[in-house]
């Protein structure tokens, strides 16, 4: 009967243990790159860490990183390259930074594409971002 019971109190800890043990890096993300022109990196800070995606071609998508949790509006730096004829390609650099997350929800599981669209008006380099569910 010791057995037993003993049996029975290892089988329910490990039950609840297996239940409260949340796997980190739980987000699958990706790039899309809806802009004209070439994305040579793009860096997302998540919390403490930065994830860096590299050379992602205009209408392309980048691979799949895992991220622990990401915003739908996310602290990221865009370096595009524009292409010139018979010139030296032009490089910008972006950086946009969120005020703050009040009222949105920190999504902690899930596959995601972050669609980027860059666009250059009077040499100054604007990125749009949208974050979208995809299956």
């Amino acid at each position: 009967m010791r057995n037993f019971i003993t049996g029975i109190l290892i089988f329910v800890s490990t039950l609840i243990y297996s239940q409260n043990n949340v796997a980190t890096d739980s987000v699958n993300l990706r790039i899309y790159n809806a802009g004209k022109y070439y994305i040579k990196e793009v860096k997302i800070k998540v919390g403490e860490n930065e994830y860096v995606i590299k050379d992602i071609w205009k209408k392309k998508y980048s691979d799949f990183i895992k991220v622990p949790y990401i915003w739908s509006n996310n602290g990221i730096e865009t370096t595009v390259i524009v292409k010139r004829m018979f010139k030296y390609d032009d490089w910008f650099t972006s950086i946009n930074l969120p005020i703050d997350h009040i009222g949105e929800k920190k999504i902690e599981n899930g596959t995601y594409t972050l669609e980027l669209k860059a666009r250059l008006k009077k040499k100054i380099l604007k990125i749009e971002q949208d974050l979208i569910k995809t299956e």
